[in-house]
């Protein structure tokens, strides 16, 4: 680095500083924001949707048995009216095996799904963690070192003054040297 710089103001080190110091505590808050998200998507899938599918795969269980019995008991006892009302007991056995079908499915997914997002959200956990670290650690150096700069461009901007006496003039210029008393 053999260059020079023209400093017109340290503030603007100072400015960076402090805008490094606000940044700094808004990634702290969204790292916690999205920490708190991923909690909430894990507890979701893993309380909540594991909970309610098996109870669904119950429930259309359920009402698959309750609609063969229905179609059988249709069948059993056919009439010419009762071809209609034999036709409904078909349609709801086959919207009850479809429903049981879908929850079943349901419940597959769950169990995929819960050891991806865990594998995934681990990984992410990892991630923010690094950048946790980041924050704790070279972070707070960084703004160290950019004040310990500010300080030292503040010192160098001192010595660097022109004095007032001008360029070139001492101030220690003796009385002897005045026109006055060098004439002949």
């Amino acid at each position: 680095m053999g260059g020079s710089a023209k400093i017109t103001s340290t503030d603007a080190v100072r400015h960076f500083k402090v805008a490094l110091q606000e940044y700094e505590a808004e990634l702290r808050d969204a790292i916690t924001q999205l920490l708190l998200e991923m909690r909430r998507a894990i507890d979701w899938l893993e309380h909540d949707r594991a909970r309610y599918w098996p109870q669904e795969v119950r429930n259309a269980s359920d009402a698959l048995v309750q609609a063969r019995s229905d179609l059988s008991r249709a069948e059993t006892s056919i009439g010419a009216d009762d071809r209609r009302s034999n036709y409904e007991k078909k349609l709801a056995y086959e919207a009850a095996k479809r429903r049981l079908r879908n929850a079943e499915q349901k419940v597959r997914a769950i169990r995929k799904w819960r050891v991806e997002l865990r594998q995934r959200a681990d990984e992410f956990e990892g991630r923010l963690g690094r950048l946790a670290n980041f924050l704790d650690a070279d972070l707070p150096r960084g703004v160290a070192a950019l004040e310990r700069m500010a300080v030292a461009l503040d010192k160098y901007t001192e010595r660097a003054a022109p004095s007032e006496a001008g360029p070139g003039n001492t101030g220690a210029e003796s009385s002897s040297d005045t026109p006055e008393e060098n004439e002949p």
